[in-house]
């Protein structure tokens, strides 16, 4: 593991829900590559590819006619937009997303989530079986915070057990209680605590805010990374804590309240007239 003084002294400090604070992302994400040894570079690749994801499922949700929520090319990213336009063509893929295309290349999607959460199983996998520890333990998070989420939806929608199976991102134990438990924390209140904050907050008078479950998700992430790197102080492990912060402070900060809700209601509309006509 790296000592990074230098270079997380260097960075900007960051600030959640101050409007005011301007970053400049891709400058930011630039210097912390060079600032890396090649190993911690290539870990740290797997938090720019989170963009790259959403950019490889619009690129085929387009191709597909289906609709997306990721209108525009995302950035930072590890490739290109006219890259992304021409997915097939790309030679150095990381190996998660080659194989995804490979096994998918004659697959008719149902939609756009199906097509991300294919993908994001296969991109977890690789951070959990190939990462170091932070890369894997910040995989593992994500995926069963992703998954309860989208169960809590589905529930409030009023979707089947089979229905929200399919919303949701591997094939692990988690997903047996999320889609066959009535319980109004699936059963997995004593191993994942969190579970009880985001129950309460869709029972609460605020479950309307558009950037509700955003913030509810931001806490949670901040929460873990403090965990993970609370005896730490200029490792990789930091440098990594630090951009995803960053990348949640840029998402808060920067949002438009009156098109997230029009937004938000597009992607309501759809998922209801998905249940409807199933």
């Amino acid at each position: 593991m790296g000592s990074y003084y230098y270079l997380i002294s260097g960075l900007p400090e960051v600030k959640l829900s101050d409007s005011k604070a301007k970053y400049d992302i891709n400058e930011i994400t630039q210097s912390i590559l060079s600032g890396l040894n090649a190993k911690d570079s290539k870990f740290f690749k797997y938090l720019i590819y989170q963009n790259d994801n959403k950019n490889l499922v619009s690129a085929i949700a387009k191709q597909k006619g289906l609709f997306t929520p990721y209108i525009e090319h995302i950035e930072p990213s590890a490739f290109s937009k006219e890259e992304m336009q021409k997915y097939s063509t790309i030679s150095n893929l990381p190996l998660y997303m080659s194989k995804f295309l490979e096994d998918n290349k004659n697959v008719e999607w149902e939609n756009s989530r199906h097509i991300e959460n294919t993908l994001l199983n296969l991109y977890y996998e690789e951070m959990i079986q190939n990462g170091n520890s932070f890369i894997k333990n910040y995989a593992l998070f994500m995926r069963d915070m992703k998954n309860v989420l989208a169960a809590l939806n589905g529930r409030a929608l009023g979707f089947s057990s089979d229905e929200i199976s399919k919303e949701l991102i591997g094939d692990y134990s988690l997903i047996s209680a999320l889609t066959k438990s009535t319980a109004s924390d699936f059963g997995v209140g004593r191993e994942i605590p969190y579970i009880n904050t985001i129950v309460e907050t869709f029972n609460s008078s605020d479950k309307a805010d558009p950037y509700n479950m955003e913030n509810i998700e931001c806490s949670l992430v901040k929460d873990f990374l403090e965990k993970l790197t609370s005896i730490k102080s200029f490792t990789t492990d930091n440098v990594f804590s630090y951009y995803i912060n960053l990348t949640y402070a840029i998402s808060i900060n920067g949002r438009n309240e009156e098109e997230g809700k029009k937004h938000l209601e597009t992607l309501i509309d759809s998922l209801k007239a998905k249940a409807s006509a199933i």
